[in-house]
């Protein structure tokens, strides 16, 4: 069996650079049993029941090539898109996750997670419980997509500038820590958020970082019960031994 996991690719247009690569990436997987997109992927999202944002509509297409190729496709809400909608659950038939997850794949228990609940601050809690509350679902329905999308954007763009955390930083002792206080019951931690590819290990457990897909191309692969962090070539028509060809 064989499944991708990648994180954090803040996509705002499909004439960046990132958004194309990601395009060209996911067109090239053949014979893919999963997709973890573990948040982030988007700049912004709030789902609507009957429309999407047109800047993501190639995503989306592409994303529902894979699903109905086989794929099965996984999302775990980020601190930039949330609230997936009724085009992830019903279109693309995702199992979406809120938090975190453990799950079960390839005789394997794999812990998912976005990251930024890994050490948030009660701020940042209050935030993020504001989000995804029945006030923004409510609001949603009266105030005109439009304006939402502009004022989710200037609140990313706000974010990132003030965000202490989004420097790039080695996330290994934070993992750690978590991973010493937590011990989940599993063999498999993979997380986004830290925009810093990591694999650790910490006794029986597997962490990994993806990195991001804005910088570093980066994302894991999970092939015959085998994860390993890999990089897409950014130059044309280079392709990855991953590709599933």
């Amino acid at each position: 069996m064989r499944a991708i996991f990648l994180s954090d690719a803040h996509l705002r247009r499909p004439q960046d650079r990132n958004y194309q690569l990601l395009l060209e990436f996911l067109n090239r997987q053949k014979q893919l049993d999963a997709l973890f997109l573990l948040g982030d992927i988007f700049e912004f999202w709030l789902g609507y029941r009957h429309l999407v944002f047109s800047a993501y509509v190639p995503l989306l297409e592409q994303l529902r090539r894979l699903t109905e190729a086989g794929t099965q496709l996984y999302f775990v809400e980020g601190n930039h898109d949330f609230l997936m909608g009724d085009y992830f659950s019903a279109t693309l038939h995702c199992t979406v996750i809120t938090e975190q997850q453990i799950i079960s794949w390839d005789n394997q228990k794999i812990l998912l997670c976005h990251g930024d609940l890994i050490r948030p601050n009660r701020s940042y809690r209050l935030l993020r419980g504001f989000w995804r509350s029945r006030l923004i679902r409510l609001l949603s329905r009266i105030v005109h997509p439009d304006l939402v999308w502009s004022f989710g954007i200037w609140l990313s763009n706000k974010s990132t500038k003030n965000d202490p955390n989004f420097t790039h930083r080695d996330p290994s002792p934070v993992l750690q820590a978590y991973a010493t206080q937590q011990t989940p019951d599993c063999d498999i931690m993979v997380c986004g958020h830290f925009h810093h590819p990591v694999t650790l290990q910490h006794e029986h457990l597997k962490i990994i970082a993806l990195g991001d897909w804005i910088n570093q191309f980066s994302y894991a692969e999970l092939q015959d019960g085998v994860i390993k962090l890999q990089t897409c070539p950014t130059q044309p028509n280079a392709h990855s031994d991953s590709a599933g060809q």
